[in-house]
C-alpha cells in the first residue's frame, strides 16, 4: 500500500470510531464545547507521549505534534484554556434556560421568577431570549419544539401565545438512555485501552483483545444467531464473574489494581462496515 493509501485507510478507521462516538453525543453536547475538550485532551496526551519517548514536551514540540497554534498550547498548559464544563456552555437549550432563570430582563419583577414570554416579536419575548442566549440563526419553532418535548416549557394559547418555564434543568435524554450512554462510553474506552496497551507491550505480555465475525450471514438467520450468541456470552459472563471472585481480595487496600473482562456482540444493528 502506498503512503497515501495508508493515510486514507487510517483516516477511514478514525472516521468509523468517531462516527459511533458522535452518535452518542449529538443533541447532548455542542460541537464548540466538544472541540474545546478535544483541544485540551490532544495537548495532554501529546505531552504524555513525548515524555514516554524521552523527549522534552516543549510548546513547539506539542504544537508540531497536535497541529495546534502555540498560543492554544500555551493556554492549555497554563490552565487558561478551560474546556466548557457548565451545562449552559455544553448545549444551547441549557444556555437558554439558564439565561431565562438568571437574567433580570426575562424575569417577572413581582415574583422574581422567569416571566411568561410572548413567543415572537421584539423586546421581552421568547424570540429575543433565543437570539440573546443562543446567538445563532435558529428558528423559534425548532427551539420551542425541543423544549416542549423535553418538558421544560409549556405553551399557553391565550390572546397572545406565551411560553412558561416548567423546569430550568434540561436533559437531552431520558435517565435510562443516559445510563446506557455512560455504559457505552466506559466499555468503549476499555476496548480502546486494551488495544492501546497491546500496541506498546511485548508480545508475551499482551492482553486478549480479539474479535470474530462473518460477512455472510443470511438476514433470516440473524435473530437465531443473536439468541445463540446471547446464550454463549451469558455462560461466559458467569464464568468470568467466578474468576473475578476467585482473585478478588476481601477488603479494598491501597495499591490494588482494577481489572475486568468484557463481552459484546456487534453487527446487524446500525453498522457502517460493509460486507464483501
Amino acid at each position: 500500500m502506498t503512503q497515501a493509501g495508508e493515510v486514507s485507510s487510517h483516516t477511514e478507521a478514525v472516521r468509523l470510531v468517531l462516527r459511533r462516538v458522535i452518535r452518542l453525543l449529538i443533541g447532548s453536547i455542542s460541537f464548540p464545547a466538544l472541540a474545546d475538550v478535544i483541544k485540551v485532551i490532544y495537548v495532554e496526551e501529546a505531552q504524555r507521549k513525548l515524555k514516554r519517548s524521552g523527549t522534552k514536551p516543549t510548546k513547539s514540540a506539542l504544537a508540531l505534534m497536535t497541529g495546534l497554534d502555540t498560543r492554544v498550547v500555551t493556554s492549555v498548559l497554563e490552565r487558561r484554556f478551560d474546556p466548557a464544563t457548565q451545562a449552559s456552555q455544553i448545549c444551547a437549550e441549557a444556555a437558554l434556560l439558564e439565561m431565562w432563570e438568571s437574567d433580570p430582563f426575562f424575569k417577572d419583577a413581582e415574583t422574581n421568577r422567569p416571566a411568561r414570554l410572548p413567543i415572537e416579536g421584539r423586546g421581552r419575548t421568547f424570540q429575543s431570549l433565543i437570539l440573546k442566549s443562543v446567538g445563532r440563526n435558529i428558528t423559534v419553532k425548532t427551539v420551542l419544539d425541543r423544549l416542549v418535548a423535553s418538558g421544560n416549557i409549556k405553551v399557553h394559547s391565550d390572546i397572545t401565545e406565551k411560553v412558561e418555564m416548567l423546569s430550568q434543568y434540561y436533559s437531552p435524554v431520558s435517565d435510562d438512555t443516559a445510563e446506557m450512554t455512560e455504559i457505552a462510553y466506559l466499555e468503549s474506552s476499555r476496548v480502546l485501552s486494551a488495544a492501546s496497551y497491546n500496541m506498546h507491550a511485548e508480545p508475551e505480555l499482551r492482553v486478549p483483545q480479539q474479535g470474530r465475525w462473518t460477512y455472510r450471514l443470511a438476514p433470516e438467520n440473524y435473530l437465531k444467531f443473536r439468541m445463540e450468541a446471547r446464550d454463549l456470552l451469558e455462560r461466559q459472563i458467569r464464568e468470568g464473574e467466578q474468576l473475578l471472585e476467585k482473585f478478588e481480595e476481601v477488603r479494598k487496600q491501597p495499591g490494588q489494581l482494577t481489572v475486568g473482562i468484557g463481552w459484546y456482540q456487534w453487527g446487524g444493528h446500525e453498522t457502517d462496515e460493509t460486507g464483501e
